[in-house]
């Protein structure tokens, strides 16, 4: 169980090359296009679940797995603020590419290892209060096309510019970021669901108005420079 099949450090941009569970550990910022796209940096270790097929724009260590025991369905982003995945990672990269005796021993129990790190880190991850403060009322204010990210910040009992260094250092993204995530993320949802059921059928507007814009074109926009294709192209590639 979690046999390491190979660990190389590689530029990756384009399909992913196994139907296993992959652990990424990047040594620069980069992107999965997923069904949501994913944006990741340095300092931080993604989990690709097996039979999925993602596009990567990617630098690090890439390390497959057999038979691995990981409890993730989907593309997950997991901390390593100690460095202690990009630590074993190298560390299998050099074993595997050595010529030790025996060097599968130490392999399977990097593999336990590693697998062991993504789980605890991505179960055991916590926000700080206010960073957890404002991720709530981003999450209520999605479809509210009048939530204001200044606004909400400004409510708080701490500098702004603070809460929002503080956000992108535990989330990897602004709280202007993460807003937009999330709206997409429902977009998303609806152009899904508006394609699978055929009595409920939304038109541009209403996702835009759901997703908390006003504005159906801005909307569209903002759609397109986050997946590359307008909602209208998204609708029409996703399967009934």
């Amino acid at each position: 169980m979690n046999k390491i099949i190979y660990a190389l450090r590689e530029k990756t941009n384009g399909e992913r090359k196994t139907k296993g569970f992959e652990l990424l550990v990047p040594d620069a910022d980069g992107a999965i296009e997923a069904e949501t796209r994913l944006a990741f940096k340095a300092g931080q270790a993604i989990i690709l679940p097996p039979m999925k097929s993602h596009a990567l724009n990617f630098s690090g260590i890439r390390i497959a797995f057999e038979n691995a025991l990981l409890p993730f369905s989907d593309v997950t982003i997991i901390r390593d603020d100690g460095g202690e995945i990009a630590y074993a990672a190298d560390r299998a990269a050099a074993y595997l590419s050595s010529n030790l005796a025996k060097k599968d021993l130490i392999l399977a129990a990097l593999g336990d290892l590693l697998t062991g790190y993504a789980t605890a880190f991505a179960q055991g991850k916590e926000y700080s209060p206010v960073v957890e403060t404002v991720r709530t009322e981003i999450a209520k204010g999605v479809s509210d096309c009048t939530f204001s990210i200044r606004d909400c910040l400004k409510r708080l009992p701490l500098n702004y510019d603070y809460i929002r260094k503080l956000f992108k250092k535990e989330t990897g993204a602004t709280p202007r970021e993460w807003l937009t995530e999330e709206r997409m993320k429902l977009a998303v949802q609806l152009i899904k669901s508006s394609v699978t059921n055929r009595f409920s059928h939304y038109t541009v507007s209403q996702i835009a108005e759901a997703c908390g814009y006003t504005e159906p074109l801005y909307f569209s926009r903002v759609f397109k420079k986050y997946y590359g294709i307008s909602p209208a192209e998204y609708e029409t590639r996703t399967p009934v």
